[in-house]
């Protein structure tokens, strides 16, 4: 029997009840048509996986029983933060989504010359609360415990701040001399520069090498932006990874 997994954003203790908010509820209650005693599964981000079973149908605030917990092992051995470029809305989705399911531990969107996409500061308090919301759906779909930080959205040189001076730093593009697979991986931290749409210009190019980033070409093809992340994401897993 296949159990329902859910994000739960509270403290949970064994032995003890917690009660969801009106959409994990509703969802329950009224999509999945959950009875009482049935078996679900809670995780609050810490790690850990939460068995429980509901206690009552109510579609706004379902009361659960929390009866035991274990720990959840599947982190990857790599730490890949993916710096985005931003881009249109769909796209920064499937792009957080699909990255998330393959092991990425943080997102930090970043507002390129190119981006297409420019937001006033309270769409953008709006559009990042989305954003970590499908990161919580993609853990809750991929089985991951421990949510990766979607970051606020920063210019260019807001990210130095941000960035792990002892990671390697890698930048998709086209034209560079240098597969992933030639090159020589001494680290567990990696961090990735994803350009948007329109891809990076000039002088973003020359700031990123100033500041480490390696260029690296990914085939002979030229990826769409929201492609790109999640395929490097998934080569540097097969590579270095736990593919």
């Amino acid at each position: 029997m296949r159990i329902t997994r859910l994000y739960h954003p509270a403290q949970l203790h064994c032995g003890e009840t917690t009660q969801l908010d009106s959409n994990a509820s509703s969802h329950l209650i009224r999509v999945l048509r959950t009875k009482p005693d049935t078996p679900i599964t809670l995780f609050n981000g810490d790690g850990f996986d939460y068995q429980c079973k509901t206690l009552d149908s109510n579609a706004k605030k379902t009361l659960v029983a929390v009866e035991s917990k274990t720990q959840i092992n599947n982190e990857s051995n790599l730490s890949v933060t993916l710096i985005q470029g931003l881009s249109r809305q769909d796209r920064m989705e499937a792009t957080i989504q699909k990255s998330v399911e393959l092991g990425v531990t943080k997102i930090i969107p970043v507002i390129c010359q190119r981006s297409n996409s420019r937001l006033a500061r309270d769409k953008k308090i709006k559009k990042l609360q989305h954003w970590r919301k499908v990161a919580i759906s993609a853990c809750e779909q991929s089985g991951r415990s421990i949510i990766p930080e979607v970051s606020e959205i920063n210019s260019l040189t807001g990210i130095l701040p941000l960035l792990n001076p002892q990671a390697q730093k890698f930048t998709l593009h086209p034209q560079a001399s240098l597969s992933l697979k030639e090159v020589e991986n001494n680290q567990q931290t990696i961090e990735l520069f994803i350009g948007p749409e329109g891809g990076l210009n000039d002088e973003e190019t020359a700031f990123l090498k100033q500041n480490n980033f390696t260029d690296i070409r990914f085939g002979p093809r030229i990826l769409r932006t929201e492609t790109a992340g999640p395929a490097v994401i998934s080569a540097l897993q097969m590579l270095w990874g736990d593919f």
